[in-house]
């Protein structure tokens, strides 16, 4: 959730906004020259982030599960650790998430990936 679709797609349809507010024209729209504040942007789009982590903890403890957060090893059918405890359960379910890789090719230094990009100070 904190770098995956849902902030992507937010600054995705952010991206669009110019595109329709020069469409609306064509439908008698008189809209003054849109203006992108950056910072309130990384704001709203945190702010989503935070909300929907809330509502996917609350649902997850409102349905029974332990959320133990942490780096995990899976070692047997039911058996997972994270650090040097171990957790025994009928179903475990591991969220792995994942980070972008950059390739290894010159100029590599210049670039950043989408997650990077949701913590620029400026655009």
């Amino acid at each position: 959730v904190n770098v995956g679709c849902v902030p992507k797609k937010l600054m995705a349809y952010g991206s669009e906004i110019t595109t329709e507010i020069k469409d609306a024209h064509g439908f008698g729209w008189d809209i003054e020259q849109p203006g992108l504040t950056w910072g309130r942007l990384i704001e709203n789009k945190n702010a989503e982030i935070n909300r929907l982590n809330g509502i996917y903890e609350r649902m997850l403890g409102n349905a029974g599960v332990d959320l133990i957060k942490g780096r995990a090893t899976i070692k047997g059918p039911h058996t997972v650790a994270v650090g040097e405890k171990e957790f025994t359960a009928e179903k475990i379910l591991v969220a792995v998430g994942g980070w972008p890789v950059l390739p290894d090719i010159p100029g590599k230094e210049h670039l950043i990936s989408s997650n990077e990009i949701f913590y620029l100070k400026e655009a």
